[in-house]
């Protein structure tokens, strides 16, 4: 599990970090006190801490939810990730007014093709919820703002964006947080259908 979380921390200060840029770069978001590339010196701990503890949480999660879906190969989980991105830059880069629909159907689409379970279903609902209520938070705070808002400073396609980091980045997670665990038992990659197996 260590080794998982500090990867996960890892992915979240430097990946998380590059797709908020698009959202600054394009003029969506502001924040307060940029230091560097119109990021503030906190975002990347910030990314990390939501990367790393809510990738550990969301696999925790759907296995206790009963999630059976297998661990997908890498190069399913590479695309889905590649998804994740398209997303987030569909959702920095479009036109106001076509953002909702379109990153709302993008997240439905993600999940049919990556999830389809119902713990997916309702860890992607949850993260629908309390990823917009902490920018909300951000917001109040006065460290960072959305430049076009609908209601309590967030847009209204904040949620789906949100709820496609599920069936994308969450079944990421799930591969790196049950990786060490089939070392630790001996089981090879091929027989866990980990990372490095194929499906």
């Amino acid at each position: 599990m260590g080794r998982a979380l500090v990867l996960l921390l890892g992915f979240g200060a430097v990946v998380g970090t590059a797709l908020d840029a698009f959202h600054t770069f394009s003029g969506t978001t502001a924040y307060t006190h940029p230091v560097v590339l119109s990021t503030a010196w906190w975002a990347p701990l910030l990314f990390a801490i939501a990367y790393g503890f809510g990738g550990v949480l969301y696999a925790r999660g759907f296995e206790r939810l009963g999630g059976r879906r297998p661990v997908p190969s890498p190069l399913t989980l590479g695309a889905g990730l590649g998804v994740f991105a398209a997303i987030y830059a569909l959702s920095a880069w479009l036109p106001p007014h076509a953002k909702l629909v379109v990153v709302s159907a993008c997240a439905l689409g993600a999940f049919l093709a990556f999830d389809r379970t119902g713990a997916g279903l309702l860890l992607g609902l949850v993260s629908a919820f309390l990823g917009p209520l902490a920018e909300v938070l951000l917001i109040r705070a006065g460290m960072f703002r959305h430049l076009a808002p609908d209601v309590l400073g967030v847009p209204f396609w904040l949620p789906a964006l949100y709820f496609s980091a599920g069936p994308t980045f969450g079944a990421f997670a799930r591969a790196v947080v049950a990786h060490p665990v089939a070392n630790e038992a001996g089981g090879s990659a091929l027989a866990q259908g980990l990372p490095g197996a194929t499906h």
